[in-house]
């Protein structure tokens, strides 16, 4: 199998939720989203990504992987309550059991926090004792965190042995990159996801005008689409073949609205890419821009 291919890993948000600053059409359509996971199982992807909180998601997911092979990474919610009690605890063991029959799966490659910082909450060694005891059960083969940044691997870290980090990187996200972080987390044996590869389709040439919001940020947006066309290369080969390229990556995380999507990015993954260097001025480290949590609701 082409090397591009296997390092993708479908992400499914927007299959149960309105999802993404450049997204037009809204919530998937339950055809529309059957016949992208169908594709991608047929091109040889592997890795879907989910949640809980993300609508039917799993239950699309569970549908169609029914009898396929797939390692699938879901998350638990967030928890609302100041401390975490046994009763809250509790209430997240029933949720993941409702996963697993909804994705109809007797256990799952990954099971990831929402919120990483529910660990440090008072009662947070009961949430990091939950997951210990989903693994050892088989439940999931792998336990870790959702994060925004490296501060939140580091945390997490303290209070529960991961081996799957999913966190944001992308070609002006190059934090984690940068400060060793990826190496670091590579090096002892943990399994690593990158999502925000586009930056909910910012990064990839969207046709329609910027939100209000990003007119700010237009110059810095507009450096990525100059440094593609001086390479010769379309955006979205040189967001993805960015990342294909980074041998700390274990998978990269995307979404898709439409089939014809999924198709473009495939044929990204299959095409070598050949980065220009420089890429590492890309970087960008504003916060307003690289983190998707501070952008303000589209309207």
């Amino acid at each position: 199998m082409n090397r591009g291919i296997e390092k993708l890993g479908l992400g499914t948000v927007q299959f149960g939720l309105d999802y993404g600053v450049t997204n037009r059409r809204g919530k998937v359509t339950r055809a529309e989203a059957e016949r992208i996971v169908g594709d991608a199982v047929a091109a040889g992807i592997q890795v879907f990504d989910t949640a809980a909180a993300y609508g039917d998601s799993e239950t699309v997911l569970g549908g169609v992987l029914a009898h396929a092979e797939a390692r699938i990474v879901t998350k638990l919610p967030a928890l609302i309550g100041e401390t975490i009690d046994m009763a809250a605890i509790d209430g997240l063991r029933r949720t993941f059991e409702q996963s697993l029959v909804r994705l109809r799966r007797s256990s799952v490659h990954g099971l990831l926090l929402h919120r990483p910082d529910d660990l440090a909450k008072p009662g947070g060694e009961r949430l990091a004792r939950l997951l210990e005891d989903l693994r050892s059960a088989g439940l999931c083969r792998r336990i870790g965190v959702s994060v925004y940044d490296g501060a939140q691997i580091r945390s997490a870290q303290k209070a529960l042995p991961i081996d799957l980090v999913q966190a944001p990187m992308n070609l002006l996200d190059q934090r984690l990159l940068r400060d060793g972080t990826l190496a670091q987390l590579r090096s002892e044996g943990c399994e690593i996801h990158v999502r925000s590869a586009f930056l909910q389709g910012l990064l990839i040439g969207a046709s329609a005008p910027l939100p209000a919001y990003f007119q700010r940020f237009a110059a810095v947006l507009e450096q990525v689409r100059s440094v593609a066309q001086e390479a010769g290369m379309e955006e979205l080969d040189l967001a993805l073949g960015y990342l294909l390229n980074q041998p700390a990556i274990d998978h990269v995380i995307f979404g898709v609205t439409r089939a014809d999507e999924l198709s473009a990015i495939l044929a990204a993954a299959r095409r070598p890419a050949q980065l220009p260097s420089g890429l590492e001025k890309l970087a960008c480290d504003d916060p307003g821009l690289i983190n998707p949590s501070l952008w303000p609701a589209p309207q």
